[in-house]
């Protein structure tokens, strides 16, 4: 029922009766001179419910007076703090649709499209981001795959950017493979070779009780490009590479990045983000995924304590909406609930049901900035799925 209030004196409500009907929209309207009270006194929404015949809890309050808003919330009411009119629809289909339902509706419209948008205002088909969307829908007819060897690329076709030209890289590598579950354990092995000729020589060193002298012995551990010229670090890149590892049963391989990676999370080093992957989530994101992985296994039970600590400290620090959705997922991973960004997602939803472009990692090198709807819109979908069973 669409029912309408306002605080209007009896003459007045005489003169607009006839132009409210004619409206078409408007079941019932009480005005305050009917009631004897007005807004934001609480006596007037108790009176308007009564006048109605409905629960506070069905009703949604729109109002331009967040005081008025407040009031009528404080009852049970659903406010809403009227700004503009595309933003009080966007909040009403909100409130009254599915948001999943909606969500693949957005992607499905956009299926094989999904592509990254970059600062510059160009396209950017890469392989990266098409992996996380199929890793949250399970849905290959929505993504675009391109790959030659054992090894994967970020990018697609040429792999030349601004006269750079950027070999396979660990990081797409491990992601595939730990997503793709028709990859035969040939091509596996083959590319973990590979990624182990990429460990320097000297490996992981023995944990020092000198934390600076630690985290600058380990700086050259794992490069972020299969090239020994391009010697670059990431605890993400590292953190991801060791998922595909531990998922099977490689851990051996790599003495002493479970150590490492233990040690980023335990001393909050991750919170600086990395020469990457800005928003310090990543880290926690891709290693509470592994956790989930692997319930039972109880060599990770000292990562998983520590991701439980983290997680539970990165709750409601923020509104960023990709932060929000990588929260919401780590915290499902790990069983613990969180409420307030699952919250922030289903308020943030757009009208075509996808949510709005977020910038997903950036260039060490250069100020371009990549950002993507479909990542987001697959992670926030998940999230909330997961949240309803």
């Amino acid at each position: 029922m669409n029912t309408r209030g306002a605080r209007l004196p009896r003459p007045e409500l005489a003169l607009f009766k006839d132009k409210i009907q004619s409206w078409g929209i408007v079941d019932q309207f009480g005005a305050s001179s009917n009631l004897q009270q007005r807004k934001p006194e609480m006596g007037a929404y108790s009176a308007f419910l009564c006048k109605i015949q409905e629960s506070a809890l069905n009703c949604i309050f729109i109002d331009d007076k967040v005081g008025s808003v407040v009031n009528a919330q404080g009852l049970g009411f659903k406010g809403i703090v009227f700004s503009t009119t595309d933003e009080l629809i966007r909040g009403l289909h909100n409130l009254l649709g599915d948001p999943v339902t909606c969500d693949r509706i957005y992607l499905k419209k956009n299926a094989k499209n999904l592509f990254c948008t970059m600062n510059t205002g160009s396209l950017q088909p890469d392989n990266f981001s098409q992996l996380l969307i199929f890793h949250h829908t399970g849905d290959r007819d929505l993504v675009v795959l391109k790959n030659e060897g054992d090894t994967w690329n970020y990018f697609h076709g040429s792999p030349t950017y601004d006269g750079t030209t950027y070999p396979d890289d660990p990081d797409t590598t491990s992601l595939a493979l730990t997503m793709l579950e028709d990859i035969s354990m040939e091509q596996k092995l083959k590319a973990r070779d590979v990624i182990l000729s990429y460990v320097n020589d000297d490996g992981l060193p023995q944990v020092s009780a000198n934390t600076v002298n630690f985290f600058f012995s380990i700086l050259m551990i794992y490069k972020a490009w299969f090239n020994k010229n391009l010697p670059r670090f990431c605890h993400c890149i590292c953190a991801n590479v060791f998922r595909f590892f531990a998922i099977n049963d490689w851990t051996d391989k790599l003495p002493g990045v479970y150590e490492y990676l233990c040690r980023v999370l335990e001393t909050r080093a991750f919170l600086h983000g990395s020469r990457y992957y800005k928003i310090p989530d990543w880290f926690t994101y891709i290693l509470s995924d592994l956790c989930a992985r692997r319930p039972s296994d109880e060599k990770l039970q000292r990562m998983r304590d520590l991701l439980v600590e983290c997680v539970e400290e990165r709750m409601g620090c923020d509104d960023n909406i990709l932060g929000a959705a990588m929260r919401a997922l780590s915290a499902q991973s790990l069983g613990l609930k969180n409420d307030r960004h699952l919250r922030i997602l289903l308020e943030s939803q757009q009208l075509d049901g996808g949510w709005e472009l977020v910038w997903l990692w950036s260039c060490a090198t250069k100020p371009l900035k990549i950002g993507s709807r479909g990542v987001v819109t697959a992670m926030a979908m998940d999230a909330i799925q997961r949240a309803l069973i």
